[in-house]
């Protein structure tokens, strides 16, 4: 086993680098500290001095990777904004598909992840969400973008092969009826038209007044503005 470079003579931004170019050409299965380690002329406990643990030095490689996503400026329209980063997600899958899953194993990954993130929480707000929908609904959309990029990545937003017709063809025709209806629509599936099509079915969603938002409202209307007046109020009126 060949002997290892004295701890400094490789650096941090190398060392990542390399981790960053196996998980891309390996993905998770081929991916190990040791093997990073080996790719450089390291020891292994060379990468942990530098990252701390395997954990750490996933999260950087996902956020190397996002680094290279371009995000606009927010603009004076949140729904172009919203478009603007399912955008530069999708494209990031596309470019890396072995590295894009990891964003779906941290909260953020970086500096890069949270810039978008603010651009993400501010037009939920803008929107007209409080800020106790604006978190979840903002999760919901990343979840959303992500599953939608992973699962193209996957090969399911693909138009179905003549195996998957007769599969779904022969299925019961009186329990399947909407999905055999639908069989012509998934042969001829285009992945970008699907994709545009959901980001704007989310985006009239989210324009659409909040129930949760309304009830909020509408209780606050029937409330009395003084407490102490509706209770003197109500001590004359039973008198």
């Amino acid at each position: 086993m060949p002997k290892g470079k004295q701890r400094g003579a490789v650096g941090k931004d190398e060392i990542l680098d390399a981790a960053f170019t196996l998980f891309a050409t390996a993905g998770d299965p081929g991916f190990s500290v040791r093997k990073v380690a080996a790719s450089v002329g390291v020891d292994p406990m060379t990468v942990l001095h530098y990252f701390g643990s395997k954990h750490e030095l996933i999260r950087q490689i996902a956020d190397r990777a996002l680094a290279s996503v371009v995000v606009p400026p927010a603009t004076h329209d949140w729904r172009t904004d919203l478009r603007a980063v399912a955008i530069a997600y999708r494209e990031l899958a596309h470019r890396h598909p072995h590295v894009f899953h990891l964003h779906f194993r941290f909260h953020a990954t970086g500096p890069v992840d949270h810039e978008s993130s603010e651009i993400v929480y501010d037009s939920m707000r803008r929107a007209g969400l409080p800020d106790d929908e604006a978190a979840g609904v903002g999760l919901a959309f990343y979840a959303f973008v992500l599953g939608f990029a992973l699962a193209e990545t996957e090969g399911l937003l693909r138009p179905i092969t003549s195996e998957d017709e007769a599969e779904l063809m022969a299925l019961d025709s009186k329990k399947y009826v909407s999905t055999q209806a639908l069989v012509p629509a998934f042969k001829a599936l285009n992945p970008n038209d699907a994709f545009d099509s959901a980001i704007e079915i989310f985006l009239a969603g989210l324009a659409m007044p909040s129930p949760n938002h309304e009830a909020a409202q509408l209780a606050s209307k029937c409330m009395p503005r003084n407490p102490e007046q509706s209770l003197s109020d109500g001590t004359r009126q039973g008198s």
